[in-house]
Order: structure tokens, then sequence, then C-alpha cells
């Protein structure tokens, strides 16, 4: 592997963090001091609380915040005490283009559907229209509606979406 001036890799490495129990955002914060890469993806619940409404960003992926860091600087993470483990990133193409996806469908608006038998539960899709067009997922059916799940691989989660049938299309099967 090349290396730089000061013996360092050429290049980051992508991990995925597991932190603790409601620390994303301390840990986000952290790094951002540190002036280290990481993507916490975020979406909005509002909630009354003494009948006023509260707006929360919450993580998207509790526990995880998704980063680039040179092998010293995973460590300089890991000595917070924050941090449970790294998750080292295969593929992290694949899991790029996952988060962009879950990116591009929280700020869409999700639209009702009904059942359609077009799609069989199972069947891998490409929507083609519409504020989530390029996303591709699973078609996951529970009573009268139709769900796209996006699956986020390397934690093993997946996000549900519902769509309109006709913005969806086949689409072959990623490897």
């Amino acid at each position: 592997m090349d290396s730089n001036v000061d013996g360092r890799p050429a290049k980051r490495d992508w991990y995925v963090l597991h932190v603790k129990p409601r620390t994303e955002k301390k840990v986000a914060r952290i790094m951002a001091a540190y002036r280290y890469f990481c993507h916490l993806p975020l979406y909005v619940k509002i909630t009354k609380v003494q009948r006023r409404k509260v707006r929360r960003e919450l993580p998207v992926f509790p526990g995880y915040i998704f980063t680039k860091l040179f092998a010293d600087e995973r460590v300089e993470m890991l000595k917070t005490n924050l941090v449970v483990r790294t998750i080292n990133v295969r593929n992290p193409r694949l899991m790029i283009h996952q988060l962009r996806q879950v990116a591009n469908v929280s700020k869409g608006i999700l639209n009702e559907i009904r059942t359609t038998e077009v799609f069989e539960a199972g069947e891998y899709v490409r929507i083609t229209s519409g504020p989530f067009r390029g996303t591709e997922g699973y078609v996951k059916r529970t009573g009268r509606d139709a769900k796209l799940c996006l699956n986020v691989d390397i934690l093993g989660t997946a996000i549900e979406v519902t769509v309109s049938p006709v913005d969806v299309e086949k689409a072959d099967r990623p490897t």
C-alpha cells in the first residue's frame, strides 16, 4: 500500500462505528471537532409534550455512524469510550449507494399505495419517477399496503417506503 510522508496509508478506510446508546450526535460532534469525516443520517420526529409540538432529529440507524478514517484516527475514536466497536466495510461502493438511496428517501414525501398484482413480494425493483427516482429495493407486502424495502447490508437493516405501483419497474438484483 502507498504511504504518505508521515507514514500513513495514502487513503482512509471506510468504517461503521457502533456507538453506545443515544450517543450518536455526541460522537458526531467529537468527530467534527477532530475534523474527521462522518455521516449520521437523521430523520425528523414531531411529538407532543405537555400540549406543545416538539421537533426532534433522530438517527435513522440508532447506534451507528458511517465514517472514513486512518487507522490512528480509528484508535482515537475508540479512546473516547463512546465507540463499542468498529465494523470494516468490505464493499464501500455498495454501502455508499445504499446510503444515498436512504438520503433520497428521507427527503421525499411518502405516497400511499394500494396492492397491485404486477409485483410479487421479494421481487427486486427500481423506482422510475417521483421523488425516489433511481432507488432500488425489494417489494414487501403487508396486508393491503405495498412497500419497498431499502437494504443497508452492512448493518443488516432495512427502511420501508411506500410508493405508487406506476412508478416502479423490475430491476436486476445487485451482485
